[in-house]
C-alpha cells in the first residue's frame, strides 16, 4: 500500500526520497551536475548516484547529459512540474500550522522589469520593514514567462501585463499604465509614425506584452519597421536608443524615472493601444497563508 513515511514515498514499485527529488530539482536548475555538487555542498560523485538511483525507480531517463552540462528530457520535464507542485505544497502546510498570527514563512514573488524597477522597491523595503519574517524573494521575467513560473507552483504570484485569462488563475489591478513611443533627440526623430518603416525597432525577448502591444499598432498601422531587434533587459534598451540604434516603446512612468530622460523624445501613441495595465496573478487553489495575504493587504491587491 501507498503512504508517506518521513522521508519517502513508497509505492509497490519504488521508493522515491524527498531529498532526492531535492537534488533534482537543483541538478535541473543549474543545468550542471557539478554546479549543483557546488550549491548542495556535495561531492560530484554523491549528486550522480542520486540521480542516476532516481531514473532507476522510475524508469526512465531525467536528463540529457552533453559536453555543456545536463538538459531535461520530457520526461524529467513533467517530473519537475509535479516535483515543484509537491515541495509547493509542503511549504504552504508548514506555513499554515503556525498558531500565531504573525506572517511569517518564505514568498516568491515574480514581478516584469519596469514595474519591479519602478513600482515596487518602495513597497517592498516598506513591507520588509515592517513584516521582517517574512522571507521575501523577487525574480525577473517576461510576462509569459512569469505566467507560467505561477501556473507550474515556482512562483506565490507575480506582478505581469494584463489581462490575463486563465481558468486557474485569479488577478487584481495593480497600476494603469501609458505607453510611448521613445527616440533619442538627435538620430531618430519621429516627424510622422511612417517614419517607423525607416527605424529599427527594439523590445524585449517573445513573452513581453509590451512587444506585442507594439507588433499590434504596427501591424494595424500598416507600418514595416527596417529592423527588428530583442533585448534581454531595459537597461539594454535604454542604452541603445540613447545612442540612436532605434526606437521602442516602453511605459511612460519608467521612462520618467530614467537618469538619461532628457536625452530622450518621448511621443504618444493612439489611444487604443497606449493604456496598459499591471496585475497581480495567483494560482485560484494556492493557500492564502498569513504571508501572502498580508502581502496582497500591503500593496492593496483585491
Amino acid at each position: 500500500m501507498a503512504g508517506i513515511n518521513k522521508n519517502h514515498i513508497e509505492s509497490e514499485s519504488y521508493t522515491l526520497e524527498l531529498s532526492d527529488l531535492e537534488v533534482f530539482r537543483i541538478v535541473a536548475d543549474e543545468k550542471s551536475i557539478s554546479q549543483a555538487a557546488k550549491r548542495l555542498n556535495y561531492v560530484q560523485s554523491n549528486v550522480t548516484v542520486r540521480i542516476k538511483r532516481l531514473e532507476t525507480e522510475l524508469r526512465t531517463q531525467l536528463f540529457y547529459r552533453h559536453a555543456r552540462g545536463v538538459t531535461l528530457t520530457s520526461t524529467g520535464k513533467t517530473l519537475l512540474i509535479y516535483t515543484d507542485k509537491l515541495f509547493s505544497v509542503l511549504e504552504e502546510a508548514k506555513n499554515a500550522i503556525y498558531s500565531d498570527e504573525i506572517p511569517r514563512g518564505s514568498l516568491t514573488i515574480g514581478s516584469i522589469e519596469n514595474v519591479a524597477a519602478i513600482r515596487l522597491p518602495e513597497l517592498l523595503t516598506s513591507f520588509m520593514t515592517h513584516i521582517p519574517q517574512v522571507d521575501l524573494s523577487l525574480k525577473g521575467g517576461t510576462t509569459e514567462a512569469l505566467i507560467n513560473e505561477v501556473l507550474e507552483y515556482k512562483l506565490d504570484g507575480a506582478f505581469v501585463t494584463g489581462p490575463v485569462n486563465h481558468p486557474d488563475l485569479v488577478q487584481y489591478t495593480f497600476r494603469k499604465e501609458e505607453l510611448v513611443l521613445i527616440t533619442d533627440k538627435v538620430h531618430s526623430k519621429i516627424e510622422s509614425f511612417k517614419d517607423i518603416n525607416q527605424r529599427a525597432i527594439l523590445t524585449l525577448e517573445q513573452g513581453c506584452k509590451y512587444k506585442k502591444r507594439f507588433e499590434t499598432w504596427m501591424e494595424t498601422e500598416g507600418l514595416y519597421p527596417k529592423r527588428r531587434m530583442r533585448f534581454s533587459s531595459l537597461e539594454g534598451i535604454v542604452g541603445c536608443v540613447k545612442s540612436g540604434l532605434g526606437i521602442s516603446l516602453l511605459s511612460k512612468s519608467y521612462v520618467s524615472r530614467l537618469p538619461i530622460k532628457e536625452e530622450l523624445n518621448l511621443y504618444p501613441i493612439p489611444n487604443e493601444y497606449s493604456g496598459i495595465v499591471t496585475i497581480f496573478i495567483h494560482r485560484k487553489d494556492v493557500l492564502l497563508t498569513r504571508a501572502l495575504q498580508e502581502f496582497k493587504n500591503w500593496f492593496e491587491l483585491g
